[in-house]
């Protein structure tokens, strides 16, 4: 008498387990191209630019929870996913661009050092070191876009 409630408790837990689980063949993976699911560079620069402004804004606030936050996030964004982007658009990267990200990664690690120091100071020209990272990527690489393919090498 004892086993038909056990027996019972088995096929109630098992049954729902074995109709719900897919077969290999039904279940869809999908690859995402960049860490934050970007698959467009366009998308990317969206993205980033919305996460400066926010970073901006968290910088005029004093807001060191948010500062730090933003910061991971624009090194995610530019750091990883325009540049993983950019790369995989354009073959064959100039040193030059490679110098730029490494000006970039130089500012967002004294950029999250300040943070953690709430040096208003250093927030404020690396912030500023930050901006001119991305002003001179985009005036070299978004003139050479605008060129004649012919002109870009």
């Amino acid at each position: 008498m004892k086993q038909i409630p056990i027996i019972l408790i088995i096929m109630c837990v098992t049954i729902p387990i074995v109709t719900s689980c897919k077969k290999a063949e039904q279940v869809k993976v999908e690859k995402t191209s960049t860490s934050q699911g970007d698959k467009t560079l366009e998308q990317a620069m969206k993205r980033a630019s919305r996460d400066l402004r926010r970073l901006s804004n968290s910088i005029e606030g004093r807001d060191w929870v948010e500062i730090e936050m933003w910061t991971k996030e624009l090194e995610e964004g530019i750091g990883y996913s325009c540049v993983e982007l950019y790369m995989a658009e354009h073959r064959g990267i100039s040193s030059e661009f490679v110098i730029l990200g490494s000006r970039f990664y130089d500012t967002i690690r004294k950029l999250t050092v300040s943070c953690k120091k709430h040096d208003v100071e250093v927030i404020d020209s690396e912030f500023k070191r930050l901006l001119k990272t991305c002003d001179d990527c985009h005036d070299i690489y978004k003139e050479k876009e605008d060129l004649p393919l012919m002109l870009q090498n």
